[in-house]
């Protein structure tokens, strides 16, 4: 009786130890509450090898993003181990493999010497927190009541463990946001402070406004480019509409337009009234800071000093203009004698036929037909006259440039007829050797005959005191979409160790010369997007060739 009255007694013992251990474990989640993985495994551990006198206790803990495992591992305060926990966990590993058991294994002690029974669980339903494993030497381990309070340990551990993930998930998630949030901040600041830099620095004027016209803020560069202050600004009363001049309210109302429907308006050039009633000159352009908003910024520039640049560019080219007329009616004089021999030959020619047409015609019985054929060649001989004057008369014309579409090779016989008479003073001969193909040019006709005869009474003079008699020849040919045209002479040729001045304004090798004429026909050249050069050529003489764009490559301007 006594026998069975402390059986009952140890019994009962053990059940409160059992139960007390069981609270003490479903007690545990609460104590792990902000705490991290592995100071949750440490605390289970700890827990383990006093409840259930075991000689060791190994947990490995997975990482949610796939990074290294982490290992622990406790052993019975009695034990002096040193052993790290990655060489617990390969040692243990065989063990580990395949599906757990649910019963011990019998294996090497990894913490001591002989055998060690081992029970393990896995900590969630995929085994995806990781494994607990636990050890002792006892023969009978694991009991009954131990394999329930394992059971019991790794659920609760499953619990800790997936709470502790669910905060440092929103942990992380939490703290990457703080990144986001302090980087874009940074930005944000970096940004301003880069605006308001390029503000300050009042390189170019700055306005910030409402689409209705009001000016809410603006630079000094804005405000001095207008004469105006900063109370003026303050005041309220300063409108982008009040400054623009009743000519630009149109330009202004379609930039509005493209505002409301971009966003943004392009730079567009206008006036601005200044404070004291005079107009400066600007270009703008700018954009909403929000889609569909009211208030935007824009960029103004002062573009005074571009304008008159533009405006004494304009005065140059009209100064050019008139010096190029000038020395065609000059050149053109000098050539009186020579084109007044060109236009007798033709007239001469005329009276000639008129009065054979007239005998022809008084006779007692008229001979029609000859007197036909003699009128005939009065209109032919008229005709070239009047052809010769209207191409004397253009080189005489004074006005703005006509740029169409021109026969180059036709010009040049033009140049040719006028100009044979002069060359023929000096015994010299003009040859031509021009293409058939040479495609037409865009290009102004007076100034291209101007180029063509300043190049081709260059060649005569250089030629007029030699002996024997030289030759002018002119070609034309067409190459990688350009006509180019060449006149060489066997003149004196080129001036030595001077020959790149021969381009420069009032460079001349003449007594009488102006030194303007190849200047104005780069110039001219230029202008026509093409280019004047010069070479020697192999024996004697020069060779002045120049390109023009063909009308294949182009396209004739408004």
């Amino acid at each position: 009786m006594q026998v069975e009255t402390e059986h009952t007694t140890d019994e009962i013992r053990r059940l409160r130890a059992c139960i007390n251990d069981l609270v003490s474990l479903l007690a545990l989640p609460a104590i792990w509450t902000g705490h991290e993985p592995s100071q949750i495994g440490r605390t289970l551990l700890d827990a383990l090898v006093g409840m259930l006198r075991l000689d060791f206790a190994y947990l490995r803990l997975l990482d949610s993003v796939g990074g290294a495992p982490i290992e622990i591992v406790q052993v019975a305060q009695r034990r002096n181990f040193n052993a790290q926990p990655e060489e617990i966990g390969r040692l243990l590993n065989p063990c580990l493999t395949g599906q757990p058991s649910t019963s011990s294994l019998l294996v090497p002690n990894p913490v001591g010497e002989g055998k060690v029974s081992i029970a393990q669980r896995c900590l969630g339903l995929q085994d995806e927190l990781g494994v607990l494993v636990a050890g002792s030497t006892r023969a009978d381990f694991p009991t009954e009541t131990e394999r329930l309070q394992l059971d019991v340990a790794a659920n609760q551990a499953v619990m800790g463990l997936q709470e502790a993930r669910r905060s440092n998930e929103q942990r992380r998630v939490a703290e990457e946001l703080d990144r986001r949030v302090a980087q874009r901040t940074r930005e944000l600041m970096e940004r301003e402070a880069k605006i308001r830099r390029l503000v300050d620095a009042n390189i170019t004027g700055i306005v910030i406004w409402d689409i209705e016209g009001r000016i809410l803020e603006a630079n000094e560069a804005f405000l001095h480019m207008v004469q105006y202050d900063r109370k003026d600004l303050l005041s309220g009363r300063m409108c982008w509409t009040d400054l623009t001049p009743p000519e630009w309210r149109g330009t202004e109302e379609r930039s509005v337009a493209e505002l409301r429907a971009y966003g943004v308006f392009q730079p567009i050039e206008k006036e601005f009234f200044r404070k004291d009633g005079t107009r400066v000159p600007v270009m703008a352009g700018g954009a909403l800071f929000e889609e569909g908003g009211n208030e935007g910024v824009a960029f103004v520039m002062d573009i005074t000093e571009r304008k008159r640049a533009e405006e004494e560019r304009e005065r140059l080219r009209q100064a050019l203009a008139d010096l190029a007329h000038i020395t065609r009616v000059t050149t053109m004089g000098e050539l009186t004698a020579s084109l007044a021999h060109e236009i007798k030959q033709p007239m001469a020619a005329a009276v000639t036929d008129a009065r054979t047409c007239l005998r022809w015609l008084g006779r007692d019985e008229p001979e029609l037909g000859e007197a036909r054929e003699a009128a005939a060649r009065v209109v032919k001989d008229v005709t070239r006259a009047s052809d010769i004057i209207s191409r004397i008369g253009l080189l005489f014309k004074k006005g703005a440039s006509q740029r169409e579409l021109l026969d180059v090779n036709e010009i040049i016989q033009e140049m040719i007829v006028l100009l044979r008479n002069e060359a023929s003073r000096y015994s010299i001969s003009i040859r031509s050797e021009l293409a058939s193909d040479l495609p037409k040019v865009i290009a102004d006709r007076v100034q291209l005959q101007q180029v063509l005869m300043n190049l081709m009474l260059n060649g005569i003079e250089a030629m007029k005191d030699l002996s024997p008699a030289g030759e002018l020849m002119i070609r034309s040919r067409r190459e990688n979409g350009q006509a180019v045209i060449s006149v060489s002479d066997t003149g004196v040729g080129l001036p030595p160790e001077r020959a790149h001045q021969i381009f420069d304004p009032f460079f001349t090798t003449k007594p009488e010369g102006t030194g303007m004429g190849l200047t104005i026909s780069r110039s001219i050249v230029e202008s026509h997007d093409g280019r004047l050069w010069a070479t020697p050529n192999p024996e004697r003489g020069a060779t002045l060739h120049f390109t023009l764009p063909t009308a294949a490559a182009n396209v004739i301007p408004n």
